[in-house]
Formats: C-alpha cells, sequence, structure tokens
C-alpha cells in the first residue's frame, strides 16, 4: 500500500512533457487506416496494448493527404482526426435488414449515438460515446442472449424477445502526468496480445469502469489496470442487485528488438465477500508493480490468479508471427503425464498476420489457432471466475473449446472487402462439469465409484463434442471511417454438429447501414445458461 501512495505522489508531482492526449476506440476497423504502418518492421509501437494512443496513431505517420475521408464534408469537419479542433464529434448510426432462410425470415439492427472529444490543454482528455439498439437477432445470437441475458459485447438485453433493446456507453478522462506516464480513468475496454481473439484480456464482454496507469519508456511498456466488474446472475438486470467482482492486473511489453517483443501478463481476481463473510476492497492488490502470486499467497491464496506470456515476432516488412501461453493452475509432471489432470489450466494461441501481404497494397491476412483446456477461467468460488456481465473476458467460447480462424481483408479507396472463417471443437457439460461452463465450480467434477471426485481424464472436447464452422463474407463503402461507419452487405453462413435446438445450418444476409466504432463478436454459442 505504501507503494501505491508513493507512486500516486509521483505522478501528482510530474512534471509536464510530451502528451498522449488521447484514445481511439477499441476497434480494429477505426484502427485500420493505421495497422499496417504501426505493425510494420522498424516500427517500436507496442501494438499488443489496445486501445492505442492519438500519440500512437501520429507515430504511423500517415500524411493528412492519405488519410481516408469522410464521405460528407460536415463529419470531416468536426470529426476529423488532425484537423486542429479541440472539440471533435460525430455521429453513431446503425440501420440494417437481414434475413435469416431457416428460421422466422426477417432481423433487423437499429441504432442511434455519438461520440464526443474535448482536449483541455496538451495534457488532459475528455471523450464520451454512447449508443443505444433495438434489434431482432440472428437464431443463433437469440439463443446467446436468452441463455446469457446479455447482447454480446454490447450489454445486457432488455425487452420481450425476439425484440431486445441494448445500450452501450464509455467515457474516459485521460491525463498525461509525465512525458513517460498518462493515467486514465473511465469505462470502457481494453485489449491485451496481437491476435484476433486474446487469451489475456479480450474485448468480448462489455465496458466496465477502471483505472489505467501506463508508463513508456525506452523499449518497455508498462500498463496497470483496475477495474470493477459484474457478476449479473439472479438479478434479474435489476443493476442494484449485480453483484461486484474486482480485478487488478499488468501488462509488461518488452521490444527485445526491432524484430521480437515479449510480454508477461498477470491478473488477479477477487470478491469482496458476501453479507455473512464482507472482506471489501483488497488494497494489497493495488500493488503496481509485478508480480501479484507472493501477494495473493499471504492472503491465504483465497483469490483467482492468472500468470500469462507472449512473444511476437516480425518476419520481412508487414508480417507478424504471435503467441500467447495462458496459467491458470500448473503442475508439470502432470503435463508431461498427458493424463487430463482437471487442475492443469492452460491456454494457447499461435498466429500470423500480414499487412500489404504478397504486396499487394491494402490485403491482409491472418490465421490463428486457440486452445482452451478446461476448466480454465473458472474458479471453486464461481463469483471470481474470469467473466464479466455474463461473458467471458477473454475468448467468446470460455473454455474447453479449439478453434482455427482465418481473415482476408483488401481495402481499395473507400470500399473494404472481407472474408472471415472460424471452425471450433468444443466439448459441453452433462450434470456433471466437464470444464465447459466457466459458471460452474470444479467442485462439480463427475464422481468415481468410490463416491470421490474424478481429478484425470479431462480433455477438450469432452464430455460430448461439438463442431461450428461459420463464415462470413462482407463488402462495404465507408462513409465515416472515424467511426468505420459504412455502407455494408453481408452473408454468414453457420454449420452447427451435432445440432442443438436452433438449425443445424444457417444462411443469413444483411444490408444497410452499419457502424464499427466497437468491434462486433459474431462468432458465438451457447456454453452455459445464467441463473
Amino acid at each position: 500500500m505504501n507503494r501505491v501512495l508513493v507512486l500516486f505522489v509521483l505522478l501528482l508531482a510530474a512534471a509536464l512533457g510530451q502528451a498522449q492526449t488521447g484514445w481511439s476506440t477499441v476497434s480494429r476497423e477505426v484502427e485500420r487506416p493505421f495497422a499496417s504502418r504501426l505493425q510494420a518492421f522498424k516500427s517500436d509501437v507496442h501494438t499488443s496494448i489496445r486501445p492505442y494512443s492519438t500519440a500512437t496513431l501520429r507515430v504511423a505517420a500517415i500524411p493528412d493527404s492519405a488519410l481516408p475521408k469522410a464521405a460528407f464534408g460536415v463529419l470531416d469537419k468536426w470529426a476529423g482526426r488532425n484537423n486542429g479542433r479541440k472539440f471533435r464529434w460525430g455521429p453513431l448510426v446503425d440501420a440494417s435488414v437481414g434475413y435469416e432462410g431457416n428460421a422466422s425470415g426477417v432481423r433487423y439492427r437499429s441504432g442511434a449515438g455519438l461520440w464526443a472529444d474535448l482536449d483541455a490543454g496538451s495534457k488532459l482528455n475528455f471523450h464520451v460515446d454512447g449508443q443505444g439498439w433495438n434489434e431482432r437477432l440472428p437464431s443463433y445470437l437469440d439463443s446467446v442472449a436468452r441463455a446469457t441475458q446479455v447482447v454480446a459485447g454490447e450489454g445486457y438485453g432488455y425487452g420481450t424477445a425476439p425484440d431486445f433493446a441494448h445500450y452501450s456507453w464509455n467515457a474516459h478522462v485521460s491525463w498525461d502526468a509525465h512525458k513517460y506516464i498518462n493515467v486514465t480513468l473511465g469505462r470502457g475496454k481494453n485489449f491485451f496480445g496481437e491476435g484476433h481473439r486474446s487469451l489475456f484480456l479480450s474485448d468480448e464482454a462489455t465496458s466496465y469502469p477502471y483505472l489505467r496507469m501506463t508508463t513508456s519508456v525506452w523499449r518497455i511498456k508498462y500498463v496497470d489496470l483496475f477495474a470493477v466488474m459484474n457478476d449479473i446472475r439472479g438479478a434479474d438486470g435489476n443493476v442494484a442487485d449485480f453483484q461486484r467482482k474486482f480485478t487488478s492486473m499488468h501488462y509488461l511489453s518488452y521490444n527485445v528488438i526491432d524484430r521480437v517483443n515479449v510480454a508477461v501478463f498477470e491478473a488477479i481476481v477477487w470478491s469482496p465477500g458476501s453479507d455473512e463473510y464482507p472482506r471489501g476492497f483488497e488494497f494489497n492488490y493495488l500493488n503496481p508493480v509485478l508480480f501479484y502470486r507472493p501477494t495473493e499467497f499471504r492472503l491465504g491464496s483465497p483469490d483467482n490468479a492468472l500468470l500469462g506470456f507472449a512473444l511476437n515476432v516480425k518476419v520481412g516488412k508487414h508480417v507478424l508471427f504471435y503467441g500467447q501461453v495462458m496459467l491458470d493452475e500448473f503442475l508439470a509432471s502432470n503435463v508431461r503425464n498427458g493424463n487430463g489432470w482437471y487442475a492443469n489450466k492452460q491456454a494457447g494461441q499461435i498466429g500470423v498476420n500480414a499487412h500489404e501481404a504478397f504486396g499487394v497494397h491494402g490485403l491482409q491476412l491472418r490465421a490463428e489457432w486457440n486452445l482452451v483446456r478446461p476448466f480454465m477461467y473458472t474458479h471453486s468460488d464461481t463469483r471470481q471466475n474470469y467473466a464479466h456481465m455474463g461473458q467471458p473476458l477473454a475468448h467468446p467460447y470460455g473454455s474447453n473449446t479449439e478453434e482455427v480462424l482465418a481473415h482476408v481483408d483488401l481495402v481499395r479507396d473507400r470500399w473494404v472487402f472481407s472474408v472471415r472463417s472460424s471452425f471450433a471443437h468444443m466439448g459441453t457439460d452433462s450434470v456433471d462439469s466437464y470444464g465447459n461452463n466457466i459458471f460452474r465450480p470444479e467442485s462439480e467434477r463427475p464422481l468415481k465409484p468410490n463416491g470421490a471426485r474424478n481429478d484425470f481424464g479431462y480433455r477438450t472436447g469432452d464430455f460430448q463434442s461439438k463442431y461450428i464452422f461459420q463464415a462470413e463474407a462482407r463488402v462495404g463503402w465507408t462513409l465515416d471511417p472515424r467511426s468505420a461507419m459504412r455502407l455494408e452487405a453481408s452473408y454468414t453462413y453457420r454449420m452447427r454438429d451435432p445440432p442443438k435446438e436452433d438449425p443445424t445450418t444457417l444462411h443469413f444476409v444483411r444490408v444497410g447501414l452499419v457502424c464499427h466504432f466497437l468491434d462486433q463478436h459474431p462468432e458465438q454459442e451457447v456454453r452455459y445458461r445464467l441463473r
């Protein structure tokens, strides 16, 4: 705690320096014009830490004349990236209609909102954005919303199915306390990793309140992230009845050489207790220095501790190979034995991302493999699982899953062409837990004949295997690059084997105005039902 106070005093007393000012939104589509230069060889940007600061985007050194323009001049006048205005704002609009051939026909999505930025001097930035939607989801997303009570990544689903109303809002105050230090207080999302997925912290779940301190010096970038999460089970949508929990995370990124980056991630999730056994806020976890494990051990190991490592290697000018390993619990002897010990909770990722692929301007290719073992991200105290608002904080399928995905994106002026595919193999639960449902405790494992819990034999795909293939083709014409708002048409094909309550195959066509200001999360599956 003393170290926290010392750090706070240093921040307050820090001399003024170069500004980062504000932050971009967490959206691959908004970041698209800058992504190639940020990831290129010789760039020292820590691209695994998102959102990006406006200073980071300036590092891309794209001339104003080369930046994509809005279709209407008034949008560039107010919402342009480098227009010199201290106050900037723009609209956020969704208005699309779709048809699902194998279900009840017409689907729709309508939403409206806005974003606004204010620079109060060179060191202080204020941001707010908000959007509300009313929509009838495709059948498989409708099943997810009914099971979890949440529309993926966009908030609690109100109303009567199949029509859901939901909203999302984000805000922050960003202060450059020193040329090397930024402090941001806000509500929003964070992302650690180079992949489409992150096994550390993704933007899969809806927004949350946070305090983030970012230190950038030499080849190192270090993030302290403290956040308040919600367990919504049993609350029936009443915010006052959501159960609070807290997370404290560290991410240390080091550019070893121009082509190699290594990173260490750690997280603690803890609950303030109950009315019978109140615990309150654990100030020991405000420690801004690696590592949490000794602190958690000193407290009697009551909390959910996770540790991760990443390696990212640049090849050529625009190709990045990346990988993550995430550990919850680990015993080397049982890993070597391959006996499927339930407490060997690990996750791994390997991927490659290529900009300007094969020398084709605007062509981006991505291939990625993710593996999450059974019981990963769970905890004996389910209030301390790695989730927020009914959704995983890492991979959208939670645990007990393996996925291969491939993306192809091509940009031609205002036109964006995309093909996204994902093939996943996952397990299911029965009356007992086989490590699929991250909202079930490990103690609900199957019983052996002698009445003891079975500790071994848990492998990805157990209890019963399920396979899901999903592909989406999109073509869009950009209206506003600042919000990634487009006129867009898309076709989605989805197949599940074996079938469940939804159709085995799905064909979904959508056309209209689509806003990608926040990343969307179309790959979903009912893995559990919240009570």
